[in-house]
Formats: structure tokens, C-alpha cells, sequence
């Protein structure tokens, strides 16, 4: 894997042009091989869901530029090490599953309606991979997919696939069906040994990436102001991440 130094984007303007490829290979990582032989207890776990008995219930906001309000359904368990205590609670065979990813920051199962799509974006960094594992896969590539940097591949049900979400990518589901993955993170190798530091300051761009779109309040502020920003909001997450396990009542 690449190393080079760690980018946070302050802006969903901001382009990657580092060394990370769209796509990682997934055939050395051992953990991507447990993963995928026990992707059935997720699915299970989730199966009224997958099977449209329920819905999921929204624990995030989508920013609403990127899809429309009901097609894109998010289920978060973590967000850079920000636990959703709930979540891990109500899909507890998920959860136990999730912590023997190493490095693993971020996960979420998603539910992607069909005939949607989610705009072109970029994530917050460049220090993680970011994981799609398949729970349901209606159809293969070109009627569904994910674009990434120019390169477009489709997924499997059980299978990972692991790409730079530093680089701007898009996703599409023309079928008539939903599209269910996991989506997670694991922090590369390089970056683990800060990996509180490097989570705060993912958060800190995630805060200003939202308030600015509510608001408009950071577009034109000159980096000179806006990383000593940045940097106090990182502050503030490094101070918090550590302690909410010891904080009883977080949802």
C-alpha cells in the first residue's frame, strides 16, 4: 500500500491527485477473506430489510445534493470511530463481525432504492480504504456499479470491494430493485498508529463539509483562516473519541 501524507478536504471542490489507485487488491488481505466467508450473518441480521419487510431507519443525514432524500438509506455503527451505540446494540452478530476488521473506522449497512443514483463526491481523506461488501446485488455492471476515478466495476453479493474514497466516485442502480451493501473503512497500515488523530480531523472536514452546505458559511473563507477552523474542530473530536465508550447514555 502507498504511503504519502495524510490530505483531509475542507471543500467537496477539493481534488485528490496523490498515489492512491481506484481500486486495492483485495487478494492478501486475510481479513477481507473472513469477511466474505461470513457475510451471511449480516445478511441474516438484516434479512427483513434486504427483503423489504422493513425499512431502514435513517441514523444519518445525507447531504440532499448527492441523491434524493428516500433513495439512499443508511444504517451507521460507526462514523471514524464515532459509535453509534444504538446501532451496535440492535444488530449485535453486525457488530461483532465488525470489530475483527482491523482498523476498521467507519461501517454503515446501505440501502440504495432503485433507479437512483448518488452524485459524484470525495470522502474526507486519503488515510482510509473505503469497503463495499455486497448483501444484495439485483443485477451486475452496467445496469448498477460504482465509478471511481474514471474506472467503473460492479459488485457481488459476498464479495469486497475496497477503493480510494480520496477519489471522486459515483454510484447507479437502474434496476427496479434495491441495492444492499455494507460500507466500511479500514485505516491503512501508514496512518494506524495516529489513528484518533486521523479520525478527528476526518470529522472536523465532515463538520465544516456540513455546515457549509446548510449554510454556506465556510465557501469563501481563505484557508488561512479556514485550517486554524479545522484544527479546533479536530481538537474538539480527539478530545471526545476516547471517552464515549465510558458514556452510558449515548444513543
Amino acid at each position: 500500500m502507498n504511503n504519502e501524507p495524510a490530505i483531509f478536504f475542507l471543500r467537496e471542490t477539493d481534488t485528490y491527485d496523490g498515489v492512491m489507485p481506484n481500486f486495492f487488491d483485495t487478494n492478501k488481505l486475510a481479513w477481507v477473506k473472513k469477511l466474505e466467508n461470513n457475510w451471511h450473518i449480516i445478511h441474516e441480521e438484516f434479512k427483513e430489510y434486504i427483503e423489504g419487510q422493513k425499512d431502514l431507519e435513517q441514523s444519518s443525514i445525507n447531504p440532499p445534493y448527492l441523491s434524493d432524500k428516500s433513495a439512499w438509506q443508511n444504517v451507521y455503527f460507526y462514523n471514524f470511530l464515532w459509535k453509534k451505540h444504538g446501532n451496535c446494540k440492535r444488530f449485535p452478530k453486525t457488530y461483532a463481525l465488525l470489530k475483527s476488521i482491523p482498523h476498521l473506522t467507519f461501517a454503515e449497512v446501505t440501502c440504495l432504492k432503485g433507479n437512483s443514483k448518488i452524485l459524484p463526491h470525495i470522502g474526507e481523506t486519503n488515510v482510509t480504504m473505503r469497503g463495499h461488501l455486497g448483501l444484495k446485488i439485483p443485477a451486475p455492471l452496467p445496469t448498477m456499479g460504482i465509478n471511481v476515478g474514471g474506472e467503473a466495476q460492479g459488485w457481488r453479493e459476498g464479495k469486497v470491494l475496497l477503493f480510494s474514497d480520496a477519489r471522486r466516485h459515483h454510484v447507479w442502480n437502474d434496476s427496479s430493485e434495491s441495492r444492499f451493501v455494507l460500507v466500511f473503512d479500514v485505516m491503512q497500515e501508514p496512518y494506524s498508529s495516529k489513528k484518533y488523530w486521523m479520525c478527528a480531523q476526518a470529522l472536523s472536514s465532515l463538520t465544516i463539509k456540513t455546515i457549509d452546505e446548510r449554510f454556506n458559511f465556510f465557501t469563501y473563507l481563505p484557508n488561512i483562516f479556514l485550517l486554524p477552523v479545522h484544527y479546533f474542530i479536530s481538537a474538539l473530536w480527539w478530545l471526545y473519541l476516547p471517552l464515549q465508550n465510558r458514556i452510558p447514555f449515548l444513543p
